[in-house]
C-alpha cells in the first residue's frame, strides 16, 4: 500500500514538473499568430519564442515543422517590408514605420541567419528575397546547388535591380563553391550572365562581372568585357581617377572590367573560400 502511494506521489511530482517546464513556453498557436502581426516588435518577440520552442524537447515534431515554416514565411514578409522601406515612407507607408534602426537591422540579420541555418529547401525563395543583404543569404541558397538554380535564374530576370543583384551574388557563390558544374547548369548560368552584363542597370553589370570571375572558361566573356571596359557610361565624380584610362576620369564599371580582363590574361585565379569552411558548402541532396 505504501509502495503504491509512493509511486503515485512520484508520478504526480513528475507530471507537475513536466507541466511547469512546459508552461515556461508560450503556446505554439499564439507564437504562429504573433509572427503575422503588423507590429514589428511583436513579430520579433514571436521569432525569439519560436526559436526557443524549436530547441525544446517538449515541442512535438509536427509543431516544430509548423514553426520552421512560419519562420521562413516571416522572412518573406520582412523581405517585402524591406523593399517597401527602400521605396520610401511617403510612397509606401508601413503599418509601423519604415525607419530601420540598429535594433531592427539586427533582428532582420538574425532572422536571415536562422533561416539559412535551417538547411531547408523550402527557404530558397525567402533567402533569395534577402540575397542582396550579403553572404548569409546567398550562401544559404547556393548550398542547394542545382536545386536552387531555377528560382535563382528566374530572379535574375526580375525588374527589381536589388533582387537581380542578389541572384547574381548567389550565382557567384554557386560557381565559387562548384555546386552546379554539369554542362547544362553552366550553360544556363552563362546565358544569365551575358544578359546581366548587357543590363542598363549599373549595379547589375558590376554583379555580373563578380560572378564571371569564377567561371572556368571565362575567356568566352573577353569580347563583352572589352566593350564594357571601353564604353560603360557610369562616371563617378569626386573619386580618385583611374590612371589606366578614361582621361583621368573615374568609370568604376570600366575599371572593374579592365581588372577582370587582366586577371583572365594572366590566368590569375579568383579568391576562393572567403574565410569559410568548405565542408559547409557540399551540395545539399534534394
Amino acid at each position: 500500500m505504501r509502495a503504491a502511494f509512493f509511486t503515485c506521489a512520484l508520478l504526480a511530482s513528475a507530471l507537475q514538473l513536466c507541466a511547469q517546464q512546459t508552461s515556461n513556453y508560450p503556446p505554439v498557436s499564439r507564437v504562429l499568430d504573433s509572427m503575422k502581426s503588423s507590429n514589428r516588435m511583436e513579430r520579433e518577440k514571436a521569432f525569439g519564442e519560436a526559436g526557443e520552442l524549436l530547441q525544446s524537447d517538449t515541442t512535438k515534431s509536427q509543431d516544430a515543422d509548423r514553426l520552421r515554416l512560419a519562420i521562413i514565411e516571416l522572412l518573406v514578409r520582412e523581405n517585402r517590408r524591406d523593399v517597401k522601406a527602400k521605396v520610401g515612407a511617403e510612397e509606401s507607408p508601413l503599418a509601423d514605420g519604415v525607419v530601420e534602426d540598429e535594433e531592427e537591422s539586427d533582428y532582420y540579420s538574425r532572422l536571415i541567419g536562422f533561416v539559412a541555418d535551417l538547411n531547408d529547401a523550402r527557404a530558397i525563395p525567402a533567402l533569395l528575397g534577402a540575397a542582396n543583404t550579403g553572404g548569409m543569404a546567398t550562401r544559404g541558397v547556393a548550398r542547394f546547388g542545382r536545386q536552387a538554380l531555377d528560382p535563382t535564374l528566374v530572379q535574375v530576370k526580375s525588374e527589381n535591380a536589388d533582387l537581380v543583384e542578389g541572384a547574381l551574388w548567389v550565382i557567384r557563390d554557386i560557381l565559387e563553391y562548384r555546386l552546379a558544374t554539369d554542362p547544362e547548369s553552366v550553360h544556363r548560368i552563362k546565358g544569365a550572365l551575358r544578359s546581366a552584363l548587357r543590363s542598363p542597370e549599373f549595379g547589375i553589370r558590376l554583379s555580373a562581372m563578380g560572378a564571371i570571375e569564377y567561371l572556368d572558361d571565362r575567356e568566352e566573356f573577353v569580347p563583352m568585357l572589352k566593350d564594357v571596359a571601353e564604353h560603360d557610361s557610369v562616371k563617378l565624380s569626386g573619386q580618385q581617377p583611374d590612371y589606366g584610362g578614361d582621361h583621368g576620369e573615374f568609370y568604376p564599371g570600366r575599371l572593374q572590367a579592365r581588372q577582370l580582363l587582366r586577371k583572365i590574361a594572366n590566368h590569375e585565379l579568383p579568391p576562393i573560400d572567403r574565410g569559410l569552411s568548405p565542408s559547409e558548402y557540399e551540395p545539399v541532396k534534394p
